[in-house]
């Protein structure tokens, strides 16, 4: 088969394993976020927008770097960037058991976890689509899934935490997470498969002709010439709403269902669902695009999610809010592989992690989404106006989504 001339496991899938485990270490504790969030308020007597503002500086300071660490992933290739990552994050989580004032929360959340996570995501991402062109689709969906397993297995641990030690001390015990796993892990991946003396799983197999996915042999776009893309805009677009009604959900829901009355220890176990869903999403999304096409799996994403977000409107049951987590979950993992995967499809992979790194630009403006429904909370004492403008936003991006074709340099139909 081509891309595994050796006998034995194709070394890519070892990648995506490794891929797997730094991004459940890395986003289960950025997620945490969310279970940190109502001791911070109870402990200062802080507004919801004084403590959600300090995750949307995160997002919008952490995807502001993406081009950078695109090019960094680029040419020193992921080991050095996941090194940055590991220090960043850890002394960042260390320094959170330390603040006492919301400018120390912004400098160490917003700024040094921010850059360290900024590090993590898109050079694991960039990677594995490097060593895949067959099955890119299910690899991604794979690596990514460890997202979910970190969001499903660390919230409750880390509310299990907090209730036993309080907020300060799990904060230090989860420091130590990022250097005592991701770092040892991060040392099995290489950018390219060249590295190990192999090709790119599937290299030289036709291409599918049914599914708009158009494998990286086609072309090499250059960042500019990526950017003059039609394509490339309703990506960034789609991408962008799709990002900032999760980062809601996810920095506001635990204390929107202990709002309800739900105890925290159920709500935060609710929030994990979010991401135990999200990995069947990714892999069955992900497998499903492989096949039927990046658009097709881009509605069965989208559309869950918008409905779900209608659902929280009337919500006020544990059994209501699970579901709700279960099938927003499935959705919003089905949207994660599909980016990477559309841009090694559309654009090659020579340039993948600075284009990937502008494209993850629209977390700039998706990262304001909790600020925002922090203030609609404040000022109206309900979530409501903000799950109706998450659903509004996903509905358009479900639309937006018919619209995706790839560059007519790469059309092979």
């Amino acid at each position: 088969m081509a891309g595994k001339p050796r006998a034995g496991i194709f070394y890519g899938w070892i990648i995506v394993a490794a891929g797997f485990i730094v991004l459940m270490i890395v986003w289960g504790l950025q997620y945490s976020y969310g279970v940190f969030f109502e001791s911070l308020c109870k402990e200062f007597g802080w507004t919801r927008t004084i403590v959600s503002g300090a995750y949307s500086v995160f997002m919008v300071l952490h995807c502001a770097l993406y081009p950078v660490v695109g090019i960094v992933n680029d040419k020193y290739g992921p080991r050095k960037s996941l090194l940055l990552c590991v220090l960043l994050m850890s002394s960042g989580f260390a320094l959170m058991s330390q603040i006492n004032a919301p400018w120390q929360l912004y400098v160490v959340y917003g700024g040094v976890i921010a850059s360290g996570i900024a590090f993590a995501y898109l050079p694991v991402i960039s990677t594995v689509t490097h060593w895949f062109i067959k099955r890119r689709g299910i690899a991604l969906g794979i690596a990514t899934a460890g997202i979910g397993i970190g969001t499903m297995a660390l919230l409750p641990f880390t509310q299990l935490l907090i209730s036993k030690f309080g907020w300060r001390t799990s904060y230090l015990i989860v420091a130590a997470l990022p250097i005592i796993i991701a770092f040892p892990v991060s040392r099995l991946l290489r950018l390219n498969p060249s590295e190990k003396g192999l090709l790119p799983f599937g290299a030289g197999e036709a291409i599918n002709k049914k599914t708009n996915n158009f494998p990286t042999s086609t072309r090499n776009f250059t960042v500019r010439e990526a950017i003059r893309e039609r394509g490339f805009w309703i990506l960034l677009t789609i991408n962008t709403l799709h990002m900032m009604v999760v980062q809601i959900i996810m920095v506001h829901l635990k204390t929107h269902i202990t709002d309800v009355g739900i105890p925290p220890m159920v709500a935060a176990t609710i929030l994990g669902v979010v991401g135990g869903a999200s990995i069947l999403g990714r892999i069955a999304i992900g497998n499903i695009s492989d096949k039927i096409g990046r658009r097709q799996g881009y509605l069965l994403s989208l559309l869950p999610m918008a409905i779900m977000m209608l659902w929280l409107l009337q919500a006020r049951q544990a059994w209501q809010f699970y579901l709700f987590s279960a099938l927003f979950g499935f959705g919003y993992g089905g949207g994660v592989p599909l980016p990477p995967a559309i841009i090694g499809d559309w654009f090659g992979t020579e340039h993948h992690g600075s284009i990937l790194g502008i494209l993850s630009l629209g977390g700039v403006i998706g990262g304001t989404g909790p600020i925002v429904a922090g203030h609609i909370y404040d000022v109206t004492g309900s979530y409501d106006l903000s799950f109706i403008i998450g659903a509004v936003m996903l509905f358009i991006a479900a639309a937006l989504s018919l619209l995706i074709k790839a560059p007519e340099a790469n059309k092979q139909i």
